[in-house]
């Protein structure tokens, strides 16, 4: 009995060791010093020079673009920022010399617990979750769904011809239907739904999240007008390289999901950016 007491006592001590662990490596997220506050300005900016200092005061986040991974054409905003509620001068930052186009919206954030943030990245640190073997593929062809909302094979071949040890944030723009495709909750129901398996798959890859948010307000409307079609939200992720992104369609748990994404967007654009 009092060994029975004292193994229960052990497995109590590990679990709560663990769940601490977790809780601290949860907090020294990336998406922590973003998610401090529950809601955050966001700016998607064309400079004449990608990369530019701006004078913003304090930035959260910033990225530039690379390459667009879904969608058509190059990226048309050059860098993307998450700034405080409150601190931005939105008048200031759009009239900086060198930024030609804008758009700027305030985003409700989507909170993630630092619990659940620390016990993926652990089971990754600790190998329980890891990249898969098989190669990488030079295109998507054997996906079946919407070609739309898939990477190009042009996007592939520029994921691969960058370095293999840059880590890259993937800023996704989100539209969603009034109604999933044979479903009747509403299209971002359905790509939440997508999004729990993609989120998993993300960090079985060793990447991580960053921040994710709903468009509340736009407070500049850009000039180009295929941007001025309403987004709802906007999100990104960290990846470790530039082609681990291509690993996820390997989890069959994620290619279970992919359905409910065709089913949930409208349209998307998703930019590879260096983040910074």
């Amino acid at each position: 009995m009092n060994i029975a007491l004292v193994g229960l006592a052990v497995i109590g001590g590990l679990i709560a060791l663990t769940l601490t662990l977790a809780i601290v490596i949860g907090m020294r997220q990336p998406s922590r010093r973003i998610h401090r506050n529950r809601t955050a300005i966001f700016a998607a900016l064309r400079q004449q020079q990608p990369g530019a200092r701006l004078s913003t005061g304090n930035v959260l986040w910033t990225s530039t673009a690379l390459f667009t991974l879904i969608g058509e054409g190059e990226p048309y905003w050059t860098d993307y920022l998450i700034l405080p509620t409150g601190t931005v001068n939105v008048a200031e930052l759009t009239s900086q010399p060198g930024v030609s186009d804008a758009f700027v919206a305030e985003i409700a954030l989507t909170p993630v617990p630092p619990l659940v943030l620390g016990l993926l990245r652990l089971r990754h640190l600790l190998g329980l979750t890891r990249r898969p073997a098989a190669p990488l593929p030079t295109a998507l062809d054997h996906i079946e769904g919407r070609r739309d909302v898939l990477p190009t094979t042009d996007a592939i071949a520029e994921a691969q011809a960058l370095p293999e040890d840059m880590s890259l944030a993937m800023m996704n723009f989100l539209d969603y239907p009034t109604l999933a495709k044979g479903d009747a909750a509403d299209g971002r129901a359905a790509y939440l739904r997508y999004g729990r398996q993609a989120f998993k798959a993300v960090h079985a890859v060793g990447g991580q999240f960053l921040f994710a948010g709903t468009i509340t307000a736009v407070l500049v409307q850009p000039r180009s007008p295929d941007w001025q079609v309403p987004w709802d939200d906007v999100a990104a992720m960290i990846y470790p390289d530039p082609t681990a992104i291509f690993a996820m369609e390997q989890f069959p748990f994620y290619r279970r999901a992919l359905a409910e994404r065709d089913a949930g967007l409208k349209r998307t654009r998703v930019i590879a950016t260096r983040a910074y």
